[in-house]
C-alpha cells in the first residue's frame, strides 16, 4: 500500500492565496489531483482554526475527514476522499549570529489539542491572527522545541529548503547546514522540502542531507495548484505513516517540477531582465551593477560535496540514481500546461479545464493520467494531441527555459 500526500498549502487568511479556498474546495480538488491525503494548512489563524474544529471529525488513524463532503463527481469513482492532516506554516524571522534569518517551516499535529498547544507557545511571538503564515520572533531551534515540548508526535520540516528568501539553505538569510540552523535540536530536523525549483538528484550531492528524508509539496496558494508536487508514502494512509515516512524515509517517490521551472533555479535580476548561470557572473547585474538574486542552482552547488550522479530512467519515466538507493522521483508537467500547449488555450481557460476534468473522469486523476495512464487511453478521452504531450512530459522531451528571481521557468513539449 502507499498513498500520495500533500502537506504544504494554505487557507484563505494567508496572504497573496486565492480567497475562494475552503476545506470543501480543497478536498473537491484533491480528488480530481489524485491525492490521498492533504494538510489543513494555517492552523494557527484563530479564524481557521475555528472552522477546522467546526467541519473535521478526527478518525481512528489519526486523519480527519471533512464532515460535510462537497459535490463530486460519482464518475471519478474513488473508494474513499482525500483526508486532512493537521499542518500549518510558520515564518521565522530573527537574528543569529550577527545576521538576519528568515525561514519557513512547516508543522505536522495529531490533534486538536496539540495545535491549540503550539498556539498557546507561539502566542507571545508574534500574531498569529494577522496572516495564516504568521511571522514569529522565534529562531528555528526555538521552534523545534516549543513544538515538541507540547507533543513529541508533533514534526517540523523546513519548507522549500533552499529558495533565496525564507528557506534554511537560502541566499539571502540562510544557513550553510541543518546543525548551524537547529544547534542542539537538528536530530529532531528529520526531512526537508526541496521545492519547486529542486529536484531530490541535486540534494543528493550535499552529504548533510543524507540521513534526511527528502519531500516534495505543492505550497498552493490556489486549489488548482494542489498536488503539483507530491510525495508518495509507504505504508496505509494515518498519521503514524506520515511520521515513519518523515522519520524513516518511507518514500516511494516523489513527484517533481523540472527543477528549471521553478521560480528561483537560477541566478539573475527581474528588473533587468537578467536571467544566468551560477558560472556565467561574478554576482554584480551586468545591466545595473547590483547584487543578482542567487538561486537555487547556486545555493546546491555551494553546499554540494559531490558531482551530479547520473540517472536512469524507466519506461515510465521514474528516475533513479546510480550511486544511490535514496527513493526515486518523477518530474512532472502540470496537465494543465500540457493541455493547454497541446490545444493551444491558456491554462487558466473554461477549455482547459473542460478537458482536464473530462481526463479525470474518463481516465482518472491527475497524477495517474501523468504517471501510469496508456497513451491509447488518454487519447481516447482528449485526443492524439494531448496523449502526445503527455507521454512527451512523462519521458523528459521537454525544452526548459529556466527560472529566476521570483519568476517561474517554462516548459515546452514541442517545437
Amino acid at each position: 500500500m502507499s498513498f500520495a500526500a500533500d502537506l504544504h498549502l494554505h487557507s484563505p487568511y494567508a496572504r497573496g492565496t486565492s480567497p475562494a479556498l475552503s476545506l470543501q474546495t480543497l478536498a473537491y480538488w484533491a480528488d480530481i489531483k489524485g491525492l490521498d491525503v492533504l494538510a489543513c494548512g494555517d492552523f494557527t489563524h484563530p479564524a481557521w482554526l475555528a472552522e477546522l474544529k467546526g467541519s473535521l471529525r478526527s478518525e481512528d488513524d489519526g486523519l480527519f475527514e471533512l464532515v460535510a463532503q462537497p459535490e463530486r463527481h460519482d464518475v471519478l469513482g474513488r473508494e474513499r476522499p482525500a483526508r486532512f492532516v493537521l499542518g500549518t506554516e510558520v515564518s521565522c524571522v530573527y537574528s543569529q549570529e550577527g545576521r538576519g534569518r528568515r525561514l519557513h517551516l512547516l508543522i505536522l499535529a495529531p490533534d486538536f489539542d496539540a495545535v491549540d498547544g503550539i498556539c498557546r507557545a507561539f502566542a507571545p511571538h508574534g500574531a498569529l491572527a494577522s496572516d495564516g503564515r504568521p511571522m514569529l520572533r522565534l529562531s528555528g531551534r526555538d521552534v523545534v522545541e516549543a513544538v515538541l515540548t507540547v507533543d513529541a508526535r508533533c514534526e517540523v520540516v523546513p519548507a522549500h529548503a533552499w529558495t533565496p528568501w525564507y528557506a534554511v539553505f537560502g541566499s539571502k538569510g540562510g544557513f550553510d547546514s541543518l546543525d548551524e540552523c537547529f544547534g542542539d535540536l537538528a536530530e529532531h530536523v528529520h526531512a526537508i522540502e526541496t521545492g519547486l525549483s529542486s529536484d531530490p538528484a541535486m540534494n543528493w550531492r550535499v552529504p548533510g542531507l543524507d540521513e534526511r528524508t527528502l519531500v516534495s509539496f505543492s505550497d498552493a496558494h490556489s486549489a488548482p495548484r494542489l498536488g503539483r508536487e507530491v510525495t508518495v508514502f509507504a505504508g496505509e494512509p494515518g498519521y503514524d505513516a506520515l511520521l515513519d515516512g518523515l522519520r524513516r524515509d518511507q518514500v516511494e517517490w516523489t513527484a517533481e517540477f523540472y527543477p528549471e521551472e521553478g521560480k528561483y533555479h537560477n541566478d539573475g535580476h527581474r528588473k533587468c531582465g537578467v536571467n544566468l548561470s551560477p558560472e556565467a557572473h561574478d554576482g554584480r547585474c551586468p545591466v545595473c551593477g547590483r547584487q543578482l538574486t542567487l538561486g537555487v542552482l547556486h545555493r546546491v552547488g555551494a553546499l554540494s560535496r559531490r558531482p551530479p550522479e547520473p540517472l536512469t530512467s524507466d519506461a515510465d519515466g521514474l528516475l533513479r540514481g546510480t550511486e544511490t538507493e535514496r527513493p526515486p522521483f518523477r518530474r512532472l508537467v502540470p496537465l494543465a500546461e500540457v493541455v493547454a500547449e497541446a490545444l493551444g488555450f491558456g491554462v487558466a481557460s473554461k477549455a482547459v479545464g473542460r478537458v482536464c476534468l473530462d481526463l479525470a473522469a474518463r481516465v482518472g486523476p491527475e497524477l495517474h493520467v501523468l504517471t501510469e495512464a496508456a497513451a491509447s487511453r488518454v487519447e481516447a478521452a482528449a485526443g492524439d494531441r494531448v496523449a502526445e504531450g503527455v507521454m512527451r512530459a512523462r519521458l523528459g522531451q521537454v525544452r526548459v527555459r529556466p527560472g529566476f528571481d521570483g519568476e517561474y521557468g517554462s516548459v515546452q513539449l514541442w517545437e
